[in-house]
């Protein structure tokens, strides 16, 4: 009877033992009660202060997805109230980090690095918090998280896995070519674009979004690239001083083949471009210029320190001091939003929720109202 008892008693502690250590006694996930309420449409008010802020963590930039803002910190990621900044859903994991997340189609894709490495991923229900689907992984240290419709893109510098975003089946793989590395990857609906540095040459490769098929390739000027888009067509700026925009249709055609000191992006900014019509407007870090992908031409440059986001049929960027609207066509500016109180941080992107701007870059979120 005393053996039995002393059984029961050790098999008790080590199932405790076990249960302590799992993963799932050390995940912490809350879901929001409902769906979350859509903003109410209208323009930002012509003077806006700050309604709140939060820090993020390990983060791609593009967090507002299904009416929420969602931050990431380096156990995991929280769902905001875009109106309040209360949270809504969390999903934290205390033995276990954030590697990088993304969010498309309504749905955050994050993978987390436990002793093993960067080997879990899971999808969240952006307005929710309810989990979708989980599947282990086996990805480097210095993943680089991304999404377009239907597509979430792991990329390291030696290689591109891509899985589907609303459910855990692989897609497909690409490794680049021997003695090359991958320097830059974004995907878009044109394709997944890849910039290749290899021993001797440069080059941008891109690879169909559902089947990883190489569509094209094109040559590159010698030093780093960053890729501004991949949506409607496939831009590249490189980052040295010589300012070199290359822009290609979806079919390979150059468009655009440029080289002015003026484009240069700054250095700890990630440029980017939005195709609007005939018009590519890239974001520098520090100006925003429209060049008119049919006459090869740079049509104006206005101050800028985030991505754009449309307002009306203008673009609103912030310069610096205020928020402000420029004519798509002219640069022209249409409309001034001042800014009371705590300026947004600079060097992400803008977006808009309702009459609400959303202020976004990998450190920190602001939102104005």
């Amino acid at each position: 009877m005393l053996r039995w008892v002393a059984a029961t008693a050790i098999g008790a502690v080590v199932l405790s033992l076990l249960w302590t250590g799992s993963d799932y006694a050390n995940t912490s996930l809350r879901t929001a009660a409902g769906e979350p309420s859509q903003p109410v449409e209208g323009e930002p008010a012509s003077r806006v202060t700050m309604a709140w802020e939060a820090d993020t963590g390990p983060a791609g930039l593009g967090p507002v997805q299904d009416h929420t803002v969602v931050v990431g910190e380096d156990h995991g990621l929280r769902g905001l109230d875009p109106i309040t900044g209360v949270e809504r859903w969390h999903y934290l994991r205390s033995t276990a980090l954030l590697c990088d997340w993304t969010a498309a189609d309504g749905v955050v894709v994050a993978v987390f690095r436990t002793d093993a490495g960067c080997n879990e991923a899971l999808a969240l229900d952006a307005g929710t918090g309810q989990r979708e689907w989980y599947r282990n992984v086996n990805f480097a240290a210095e993943i680089s998280m991304s999404s377009t419709n239907q597509l979430t893109v792991a990329a390291t510098p030696t290689g591109v896995t891509v899985l589907g975003t609303t459910s855990n089946g692989l897609r497909w793989r690409y490794d680049p070519p021997e003695n090359c590395r991958i320097s830059d990857t974004v995907p878009g609906d044109v394709g997944v674009a890849v910039t290749l540095d290899c021993a001797s040459s440069a080059s941008l490769v891109l690879l169909d979004g559902f089947t990883g098929e190489q569509r094209w390739s094109g040559t590159l000027p010698a030093g780093a690239a960053r890729i501004l888009t991949a949506d409607g067509v496939v831009g590249v700026l490189a980052r040295d001083l010589t300012g070199s925009l290359q822009v290609f249709d979806r079919d390979g055609v150059e468009l655009v083949a440029l080289r002015d000191p003026s484009l240069v992006a700054d250095e700890v900014v990630q440029p980017a471009a939005q195709l609007l019509g005939d018009r590519l407007a890239v974001f520098t870090g520090s100006t925003l210029f429209a060049v008119n992908v049919q006459t090869d031409a740079i049509e104006w440059f206005v101050p800028a320190l985030n991505l754009l986001t449309l307002l009306g049929s203008g673009l609103l960027v912030f310069d610096g001091t205020d928020f402000v609207q420029h004519d798509l066509v002219t640069g022209a500016e249409l409309r001034r939003i001042t800014v009371d109180g705590p300026v947004p941080p600079t060097g992400g992107r803008l977006d808009r929720l309702g009459s609400a701007i959303v202020v976004s870059t990998v450190e920190a979120i602001a939102v104005y109202r």
